[in-house]
């Protein structure tokens, strides 16, 4: 059995909750740009190599969200894999390799195999985190930062955003950062009433350029009802009109579909059915609709009429030219339109 399912990625529109500190990308710049002035600012050796081990601890952290601790304890001599600009983290379930950035990569690799790294190797970034923190909330204030945001916690939280406004997978991004928290992930799904309009609206306009069909509805999901093997999905449109659909439970879960979801339905026009008004009399059709006539294009063979629903959705089906010369209905009629839930394309936004 053939089904018709799609989804569109959202990444672009949603809400950060409140309650997460997070640096803006300009601010990660900004953030960046002081550790590079302190550097620079003086020519004692000593003091160039503490700062260039904190300026590469700082990069670390940015552009792969790890833990402070998962740094503190690197060992450098067999961590990074710069051919392949890799550096492996983390323990046991959390071990994993993590892509840096080519900047970041190139300059950690130059500190590391310089001449006043190269005595510091293997605890190259082993340092007090109380000193690091220190050194964070200084350069914080050097560029205008709020204390609260200079923190690896912060970065850690930056990153995740940024790899979500990225388009990245909020596994992947979980994956990537050694596991997020529950509730940390949920604030990458904190979406308003105004995202959630957005976000639908973006659907309807992304399946109206990807099929000739005009029929589309934007709605959400009002009723899941499943047995095991297939799920019944009742999904209510902007005008309080109900379609059903059925899908697979596999689908159910592909589409991540639960009360509440945005969706956009579709249905092909050869999949919709007229009948004069009132002369269907299949009690179980669910999805039977009036539809006021528009316009009837004929050929020899077929017939594609058009029309409005009562909500003035729009209606397209394509019959049998035979069907419309028996129902005898011309531009003005009223008709009945139906089609069946396993006809009915769910797309699903998340």
């Amino acid at each position: 059995m053939p089904e018709h399912v799609g989804s569109l990625s959202p990444h672009t529109i949603f809400t950060v909750s409140d309650s997460l500190r997070y640096l803006e990308p300009q601010q990660l710049e900004v953030f960046l740009q002081s550790f590079n002035a302190w550097c620079a600012a003086t020519d004692r050796q000593e003091y160039v190599r503490s700062r260039q081990r904190m300026r590469a601890l700082f990069l670390l952290l940015r552009f792969t969200g790890a833990r402070l601790g998962e740094v503190l304890t690197l060992d450098d001599r067999t961590a990074f894999d710069f051919s392949r600009k890799i550096v492996c983290l983390g323990h046991g379930e959390t071990k994993r390799d993590v892509p840096l950035e080519t900047f970041a990569s190139d300059s950690i690799q130059e500190v590391l195999e310089s001449s006043m790294g190269y005595s510091l190797r293997g605890h190259f970034f082993h340092m007090d985190p109380g000193y690091v923190r220190r050194i964070f909330y200084a350069r914080a204030m050097d560029c205008g930062l709020p204390k609260a945001l200079a923190t690896p916690r912060v970065l850690r939280y930056s990153r995740a955003l940024e790899m979500v406004r990225g388009g990245v997978p909020l596994l992947v991004v979980s994956n990537v950062l050694g596991h997020l928290s529950a509730d940390i992930l949920a604030t990458f799904r904190n979406y308003t009433n105004d995202d959630v309009t957005s976000i639908v609206r973006k659907a309807h306009n992304e399946m109206q350029r990807r099929t000739s069909a005009r029929n589309s509805f934007v709605g959400h999901v009002a009723r899941v009802s499943a047995d095991g093997i297939m799920a019944e999905v009742e999904v209510v449109t902007e005008s309080g009109m109900s379609i059903f659909s059925l899908i697979t439970e596999e689908s159910l879960r592909t589409l991540k579909i639960c009360i509440g979801t945005p969706v956009v339905a579709t249905i092909k026009a050869p999949y919709i059915d007229i009948s004069k008004q009132y002369a269907c009399n299949n009690e179980g059709c669910r999805n039977k609709f009036t539809c006021s006539v528009e316009r009837i294009a004929s050929t020899e063979v077929l017939s594609e009429v058009t029309g409005h629903l009562e909500d003035g959705s729009g209606i397209c089906s394509l019959v049998s030219k035979n069907v419309i010369d028996s129902l005898n209905i011309d531009v003005g009629s009223l008709v009945d339109v139906y089609f069946k839930e396993l006809s009915v394309v769910l797309h699903s936004v998340y």
